[in-house]
């Protein structure tokens, strides 16, 4: 919503505390509203819509005549807030009357940008901060040969940020040197293993995506001092291309015993680590058809675990015990440089912006 629709059913609560009664907590337990907190009115039009994109959702366990999890159309979990690393509450009433609530409504995004001391709108070029540090070369790679909805989502969110980037294809990757060019790569999720369908590789010019040749050259990319960070489903071929002291607990497990397509996931970081500079304990992050890790090598550094219990905030997740504290998020350190991998998506849909700082911590500790 924009402009007026915005000022009709957004607004701000006043200084002070604002008790609340009959409250059913979506993403938070809170007691009271804190001063400054935005209310969303649902006597509206799109009622329904806030509702859904606010609320958790909960997504029945189907199961088809074999056995096997029926899969949804397309994602089984999409709460915003939970996404988005905000707290919200549904409410029912406020204490004060009305004639004492004094609520400012709020008419545009400058508004809110005011509040948090952000950057203003003032033209067309977006006001939003690089969070990467200058200097700091980043390439995201980029299958010419098959099409990459994540690769996209990607760079949107690069856009987004204005964090200036390359698209590096598998020439790139696989004939030249890396390190020459840049200090950050960033593999989006998918299978980039030469031929994907195959556990022998191959070295064809028609071959797809990045070749032995190309994995070598991102190990000595690595080696020099270079950060490969690596998103959900393109980390199972470093993995296994670079000998990483790392084992994906779901690789081969049937949807009749683990299956989570979409859904919001609870971690619990280690906020002690770089990577987790800025993040909370515990934090949501997406997770469609993806990863959990295990490792027997303390060399391994987790920076975080899905929860120990109580695992899926939003949408289906059957198996819970398969993925229990197992690695969600890890470093693994290689000569002069890291290795960075996600066994979820942390840029998903552009909508995941709870998890966007673990991307930038991660580029902002590649300067050589």
């Amino acid at each position: 919503m924009h402009g007026s629709a915005v000022a009709q059913y957004l607004a701000k609560l006043p200084n002070g505390k604002h008790e609340i009664t009959n409250v059913g907590a979506i993403t938070g337990g809170l007691p009271e509203i804190p001063a400054g907190s935005y209310v969303v009115f649902l006597n509206q039009p799109y009622r329904q819509n806030v509702l859904a994109l606010f609320e958790p959702q909960v997504y029945p366990d189907r199961t088809t005549a074999n056995g096997e999890a029926e899969r949804p159309y397309d994602v089984a979990g999409w709460t915003l807030p939970m996404s988005m690393g905000v707290n919200t509450q549904l409410l029912t009433n406020l204490t004060e009357p009305a004639n004492e609530r004094k609520l400012t409504l709020i008419k545009s995004e400058n508004d809110v940008r005011k509040d948090f001391g952000l950057p203003l709108w003032t033209s067309d070029k977006s006001p939003i901060v690089n969070p990467v540090k200058p200097g700091i070369r980043v390439a995201i790679y980029q299958n010419s040969r098959n099409g990459n909805m994540d690769e996209g989502w990607t760079r949107y969110v690069f856009d987004a940020f204005n964090v200036p980037f390359k698209s590096a294809n598998e020439t790139v990757l696989n004939d030249t040197d890396p390190s020459a060019n840049f200090d950050a790569i960033i593999l989006p999720s998918e299978q980039t293993r030469a031929n994907p369908d195959s556990d022998a590789p191959t070295q064809s010019e028609n071959a797809r995506g990045i070749s032995d040749k190309g994995y070598a050259n991102l190990a000595k990319f690595v080696e020099g001092g270079g950060t490969l960070i690596c998103f959900d489903g393109s980390c199972a071929a470093v993995i296994r291309q670079m000998k990483l002291p790392l084992r994906n607990v779901l690789a081969g497990v049937r949807s009749s015993d683990f299956y989570c397509p979409g859904s919001i996931l609870r971690i619990n970081v280690d906020t002690a680590n770089p990577l987790a500079r800025a993040m909370s304990k515990d934090t949501d992050a997406y997770f469609i058809n993806s990863s959990a890790f295990e490792t027997t090598d303390n060399k391994v550094q987790v920076v975080a675990r899905y929860g120990k219990d109580d695992v899926l905030r939003s949408g289906w997740l059957r198996g819970e015990d398969r993925i229990k504290d197992k690695i969600a998020l890890a470093e693994v350190g290689m000569g002069k440089g890291r290795i960075v991998l996600f066994a979820f998506r942390p840029q998903h849909r552009g909508q995941t912006w709870g998890t966007f700082p673990f991307i930038w911590n991660a580029i902002n500790l590649s300067s050589r």
